[in-house]
């Protein structure tokens, strides 16, 4: 994606925890933050992870958002699966070298109502559209992870809206793929980066409305189901 990453949700800050607890990479993560930086609303996150280092790294960094209370996290998924918590979760934080994680990305959205979002090296960016277009709603290349576009990321999907960290590159469009306006190429890539639809409208000067439909065009458009969907095939198709 062409465009930069302008803004991160939310200020960094301390984890408030309870004492007795036993430290796990259960955490609660705001998905709504009011204008003076506190918590109005939490979703529960669940990391599904293979390597315990990688596991601790996102634990870290998911510490030090304000707002976070306690949620598991599991190293395959058959460990997701085999947990109480899989059920109550909003949001998963799946690595794609996870065995199983594309077929867990689609049956997981018929258990749960659940928000998923993958990460993994630029060279694997093949299964990470991949994954979007089988569900989830926000991907990322972990080459170019920060914990500011971590928490970005997990932000935009608990909201509901998708995410793609801006360093995949398209394969350049056919004669035969759908074309898309300036206007719709420029909606969907800060969708994209995780703008909400009112920050699209501000960012552009439209309407909410307009915005939705725009993106409602795009959708069409390109043959997808959802805007993560979309997104995945615009990258892959070089228009964003």
């Amino acid at each position: 994606m062409r465009r930069v990453l302008r803004r991160v949700f939310g200020t960094p800050g301390m984890l408030h925890t309870t004492a007795g607890r036993s430290k796990t990479a259960r955490w609660r993560v705001s998905n709504s933050v009011r204008g003076d930086g506190t918590v109005s609303q939490s979703v529960e996150v669940m990391i599904v992870e293979r390597h315990p280092v990688l596991r601790r790294g996102l634990e870290a960094c998911l510490e030090r958002v304000d707002g976070m209370d306690r949620v598991e996290c599991v190293g395959s998924v058959a460990d997701a699966w085999a947990s109480p918590a899989l059920g109550e979760v909003d949001l998963l934080l799946l690595g794609i070298a996870t065995d199983g994680a594309l077929p867990f990305i689609s049956e997981v959205r018929d258990f749960t109502d659940a928000s998923v979002v993958v990460y993994g090296p630029g060279r694997e960016s093949d299964q990470l559209l991949g994954a979007l277009e089988t569900g989830a709603t926000a991907a990322m290349d972990s080459d170019a992870l920060t914990p500011e576009s971590l928490v970005l990321a997990v932000r935009a999907a608990a909201a509901g809206g998708p995410f793609l960290l801006p360093s995949f590159s398209g394969g350049g469009r056919g004669p035969s793929e759908p074309h898309l306006t300036q206007r719709e190429q420029e909606v969907l890539a800060l969708v994209a980066e995780g703008y909400p639809t009112r920050e699209v409208a501000l960012e552009m000067n439209y309407s909410e409305r307009t915005v939705k439909k725009v993106l409602g065009d795009v959708v069409v458009k390109l043959g997808a189901r959802s805007r993560s969907q979309a997104i995945a095939r615009a990258v892959r198709q070089g228009i964003i």
